[in-house]
């Protein structure tokens, strides 16, 4: 198959590196570039940490107190963040089932004590913060990266998606799908037979326009076993 994959740089060419060892002709075309604000100061030691993104812990391993904590229990919202958190030294990690819910559900389980300090992302779902809030959890939200937006397609993938030289596109996030979509509508194309693979219910949502597959648990490894390899059919 031939795919279109959107993630930022970094996760977008490991997602791309799979995709080809199973056959699949693919573009890396990222719809955000992170940026990482600097790191912050008068932070406490936290009682938990809260990651729901890889991005997350990029944004901790650049603040000079967190090499500290490596022993400071982490709650990570899906099995690919908690085992980049275990590899990043972490010797405390919990993984969620990869949405706000099934996390904030973790942490009230395991009754951390302490302030909860979450780094996230500057345009976020309040889900996580909210709910632990409500539950009666120190919430220390630090804004630790941004996502911005790419203003348009790149030249090969304008022609690869006007020219329906693709098969399907790959959404892991509700921002990145109303990118695409936003994009398609900027430049005008009305892909036709592109497949959009997306990662749960709630990124479906933004392009039902397109023919949808969506994974059974919100995490790659279940969006991923939608695109069987070259050469077998999807059960």
């Amino acid at each position: 198959m031939r795919l279109l994959v959107t993630r930022p740089e970094q996760d977008a060419q490991r997602t791309a590196e799979r995709l080809r060892a199973d056959g699949h002709t693919v573009l890396v075309e990222p719809l955000l570039t992170i940026a990482f604000a600097p790191p912050p100061v008068d932070v406490p030691l936290p009682g938990a940490l809260l990651v729901t993104s890889q991005n997350a812990l990029r944004a901790l391993s650049r603040w000079p107190q967190g090499a500290n904590w490596r022993e400071v229990p982490v709650f990570a919202a899906g099995p690919a963040t908690a085992r980049a958190a275990a590899e990043l030294g972490f010797r405390n990690v919990r993984g969620g089932a990869g949405d706000a819910g099934a996390l904030v559900k973790t942490v009230i389980a395991a009754r951390p004590g302490g302030p909860l300090v979450y780094p996230a992302a500057r345009d976020r779902a309040g889900g996580v913060a909210a709910g632990l809030s409500a539950a009666g959890y120190d919430v220390r939200v630090i804004e630790a990266y941004q996502a911005d937006v790419a203003p348009a397609f790149s030249d090969n993938v304008h022609a690869a998606l006007t020219q329906r030289a693709l098969d399907g596109v790959l959404l892991y996030s509700r921002r990145t799908a109303r990118a695409f979509r936003d994009l398609l509508d900027i430049a005008g194309i009305h892909p036709s037979g592109l497949i959009a693979y997306v990662i749960s219910e709630q990124v479906a949502e933004i392009v039902r326009h397109l023919p949808l597959r969506v994974a059974a648990r919100p995490d790659e490894d279940a969006l991923l076993a939608l695109i069987p390899p070259v050469g077998r059919t999807a059960v």
